[in-house]
């Protein structure tokens, strides 16, 4: 798909709703996820903005963590305003135009797998936050970098309904949008270092391992089902003036 100036993704809803009007709801939806699977993001604009999150950091006087990684699976996560198009919820930025993985589902995700990685469940409250209190880590959100078709084609086959038996179905495959696998993510992890450690001497070494082991087993939905698997390609901490 030629790329045009303008977000892609207000574009391409406009144009559903015309589809929708003169060729009917099938054909509106399948050249629009068409031209979701063509659609490669500004990465040019994204690196520029994960620069300035980066020299903003520098500035903070915060310690980070820099995490690159590549999708070895396809991911399914997030919520969208295009769920009636993808079939399945998909997060979007609509500043940088570009599929991403909220900050918010990232620290929930270290949430449930810091169960796995210690039962210790003080450090776990001081470093994600709990009902009624922040966390002492801030996590940003994660958003492609590099990768050919960001997006990709996936199926889901519903369950039988209203037949007598297997030999009398005939199911209707649904399908959907999923973050392709190749895919290179970025985020980052800030926190003072001073109140890390109040957490704990061994917060950040369990924080840095519970984020490693939860990219192993998966992020987002259907990891059962071997979506959401991650590798990480390089992982950075920084402490500056320390």
């Amino acid at each position: 798909m030629e790329r045009q100036r303008g977000n892609q993704l207000l574009r391409v809803i406009s144009e559903y709703m015309t589809n929708l009007k003169e060729k009917g709801q099938k054909v509106a939806k399948d050249n629009t996820m068409e031209n979701l699977v063509n659609f490669t993001p500004r990465y040019n604009l994204i690196k520029s903005y994960l620069d300035d999150v980066e020299r903003a950091l520098d500035r903070s006087g915060l310690c980070y963590v820099q995490i690159t990684f590549i999708t070895l699976s396809k991911l399914l996560t997030g919520w969208s305003p295009i769920y009636f198009i993808t079939e399945v919820p998909l997060a979007w930025d609509m500043i940088l135009d570009t599929p991403y993985i909220a900050g918010s589902e990232i620290k929930g995700i270290a949430k449930d797998y810091f169960k796995e990685v210690t039962s210790n469940d003080k450090v776990e409250s001081c470093l994600c936050g709990d009902e009624g209190k922040m966390g002492k880590v801030i996590f940003f959100n994660a958003y492609p970098i590099d990768g050919k078709n960001v997006l990709t084609y996936d199926i889901i086959t519903p369950h039988y309904n209203g037949a007598k038996d297997e030999y009398n179905v005939k199911p209707i495959p649904i399908k959907f949008l999923a973050i392709n696998k190749g895919i290179t993510f970025k985020t980052y992890l800030a926190f003072d270092n001073k109140e890390l450690n109040e957490c704990g001497k061994d917060s950040l070494y369990l924080l840095l391992k519970t984020m490693i082991f939860s990219m192993r087993i998966g992020w987002g939905r259907k990891v059962t089902r071997g979506y959401g698997s991650l590798d990480i390609k390089e992982m950075d901490v920084k402490c500056h003036g320390e």
